[in-house]
């Protein structure tokens, strides 16, 4: 229920940030043949992650974690650094339009501006670094298009995989839901939705309208079919319910639900033909995951990488030894 925030930290997390030339060595974490990404970029995805999970960097174990962090968060952003620079030299372009695509289908999951830009602040962003992150990301997925280009699929290669993971594709018994969500505070307004619902109003009408999961309110609060479990007083709601049916108002730690039951299946094995194309997107990602490590890989090994600041260093230099030694 809170996949489109999650999604914005993820964007966040795995940003690019590097700058030309021109600033001291004071105030550079590191290089990547000759870019340099400065303190500052690292420092303000550290003060992100410490506002996300502050009981994190608590207690005697504390700094030594936030060390590990800060460490995985600048290797990532001398990952991104080489990976822009590879793109540039293979001519690969992200255009306005491009980016502006992707900007307006995360909108899509808001009721309004306002909802977006609070999201926006809420992670930390504003419009401009998410555009900035946003060109990055397209940057990457066109580059790892490019390198596994030619990559294919047999039906022997899907059989395969079908007849090694076959208990991956039992359909368990499921209902799918649809659902409005208010506040914990918003009691009331959700006893006057909920009525509006009994007398006979459009349900997707009325979570388009009034529901605050941004990922599901555009939607008309469809749920989907649920590929984990609810928490415990929504599944204790949800089973009472036939298809068809509408729940009482159920309160939940995200706050308030009317719950309608949409759809119902039984418990059945996936036949391959069911899931066929699915292995074979599973199959192409895998694939692609493979071709875009090792090109990394291939990189990290041509580059020349300078960590700059001491205590992520010695860190840098002691994982160096033992990726060699292995």
């Amino acid at each position: 229920m809170k996949s489109v925030r999650i999604l914005l930290a993820a964007v966040l997390i795995a940003s690019v940030a590097f700058v030309a030339t021109g600033c001291s060595d004071k105030n550079t974490a590191a290089t990547v043949n000759g870019t340099k990404i400065k303190i500052e970029e690292l420092d303000k995805q550290v003060a992100q992650l410490k506002k996300q999970y502050p009981q994190m960097f608590e207690g005697a174990d504390g700094e030594g974690r936030l060390i590990d962090f800060k460490q995985r968060l600048l290797d990532n952003l001398i990952n991104q650094a080489l990976i822009a620079q590879a793109a540039k030299d293979k001519g690969i372009d992200i255009s306005d339009a491009d980016v502006q695509k992707q900007i307006d289908q995360l909108k899509a999951g808001f009721k309004d501006q306002a909802q977006f830009d609070a999201a926006l602040k809420s992670a930390g962003m504003t419009a401009e670094t998410l555009k900035t992150q946003v060109r990055d990301q397209l940057t990457t997925q066109k580059l790892i298009e490019t390198l596994a280009a030619n990559a294919k699929v047999s039906a022997a290669d899907v059989k395969s995989y079908y007849a090694k993971n076959k208990q991956q594709f039992y359909q368990k018994e499921a209902k799918r839901a649809s659902h409005i969500l208010f506040k914990p505070e918003d009691k009331k307004k959700a006893q006057a939705v909920l009525a509006e619902v009994e007398a006979g109003g459009d349900f997707a009408a009325l979570a388009k309208k009034n529901s605050v999961d941004t990922a599901t309110a555009s939607k008309g609060g469809d749920l989907g079919w649920p590929t984990t479990p609810y928490v415990e007083e929504f599944e204790k709601a949800l089973v009472k319910l036939s298809k068809g049916e509408t729940s009482a108002l159920v309160q939940t730690p995200y706050g308030w639900h009317i719950i309608r039951v949409t759809d119902e299946r039984p418990a059945k094995q996936q036949s391959l033909a069911d899931v066929k194309d699915q292995i074979e997107q599973i199959l192409l990602q895998q694939q692609r995951a493979d071709a875009y490590q090792k090109f990394l890989d291939g990189l990290r090994k041509k580059a020349k990488i300078e960590i700059l600041l001491p205590e992520l260093k010695a860190g840098a230099d002691k994982g160096s030894k033992e990726a060699t030694s292995k």
